[in-house]
């Protein structure tokens, strides 16, 4: 009987181990930065410029513009 208590405990343990990896791991997955923030932020920093600083922005990372010169 006290292998089974033992075996039931350390069981207990792992799962709650497991579980507890697991919410600290999708925590902290959801507090990365992904890459459609850094476009949106991007983006509203092009849409604050002015026409003619917009234009030499677009300008210089178009890579058509860059081989036509």
């Amino acid at each position: 009987m006290i292998s089974m208590s033992f075996l039931t405990g350390l069981f207990s343990f792992l799962a709650f181990v497991s579980g507890s990896a697991l919410l600290v791991m999708v925590y902290l997955d959801n507090r990365k930065v992904r890459i459609d923030d850094g476009i949106a932020k991007f983006r509203r920093h092009i849409d604050a410029l002015s026409p003619e600083a917009r234009r030499s922005s677009v300008h210089h990372n178009n890579p058509e513009d860059r081989w036509s010169r």
